[in-house]
């Protein structure tokens, strides 16, 4: 991403945490405008798909009946519907991390390290609205208990990218260890906001403000004072 980043204590930072994602879940990657549109049209039939059936109810066959390609042009890039899924995933994430850094590089970013976190989660939450399939499929599961390649945590990578982020702004003040710390946040996050999309509408603000405190409490012992 080109920021600088902050080493401490058990940061490693790779130079490119999201490098051959794709291309573990793909059959090759297009290298023209008219192979990267295929490509488009099958992931966004596949998200589309994804907020009207379940898992198991997909098919190859509606993801190209659906996207206005030939089923052949699907193999040439997918072996089958389980790497678009997983595809749709890596694509949800790059874009909600893309919004994010967009508040770092921007000028956008609060100056309290709360209020910064407040506003990715909300970046976040704004997403699950209006991204076709990103409320469907997350970071490293999918519906009905299917896993994704246990190869490529999506979890992880996250967690790295918010990290190299937020230490380029905010000082480590305290012991907890800062990669583990932001593992666990991501993860808790997902959780609670999957189980606020379970309870009734006026019990989710009760899951969304717990979950709020949750993160900020576990952040708290990266950027406070030990």
């Amino acid at each position: 991403m080109g920021l600088p980043v902050r080493i401490h204590q058990d940061v490693r930072v790779p130079e490119n945490p999201a490098e051959n994602r794709l291309a573990k879940v793909m059959r090759r990657q297009p290298v023209q405008q008219r192979g990267a549109a295929t490509v488009s049209a099958i992931v966004d039939a596949c998200a589309t798909l994804l907020n009207d059936y379940d898992y198991d109810d997909i098919t190859t066959a509606r993801i190209v009946e659906l996207a206005g390609v030939p089923i052949g042009s699907f193999y040439q890039y997918f072996p089958d519907k389980r790497s678009v899924v997983h595809a749709l995933a890596l694509r949800g994430m790059e874009e909600y991390l893309g919004r994010v850094e967009s508040l770092f590089t921007e000028g956008r970013l609060a100056e309290d390290w709360r209020e910064a976190v407040q506003q990715v989660v909300a970046v976040y939450l704004r997403m699950l609205v209006e991204i076709p399939g990103f409320g469907r499929v997350r970071f490293s599961d999918l519906l009905d208990g299917h896993r994704l390649d246990a190869s490529v945590d999506q979890y992880e990578l996250m967690a790295e990218r918010l990290r190299d982020l937020f230490l380029t702004r905010f000082a480590v003040r305290g012991d907890a260890p800062v990669m583990l710390t932001f593992r666990m946040a991501a993860q808790t996050a997902d959780a609670m906001f999957k189980l606020a999309e379970r309870v009734d509408p006026d019990e989710r603000p009760v899951v969304l403000r717990t979950a709020d405190g949750v993160i900020l409490k576990m952040l708290s012992g990266v950027f406070d004072p030990s």
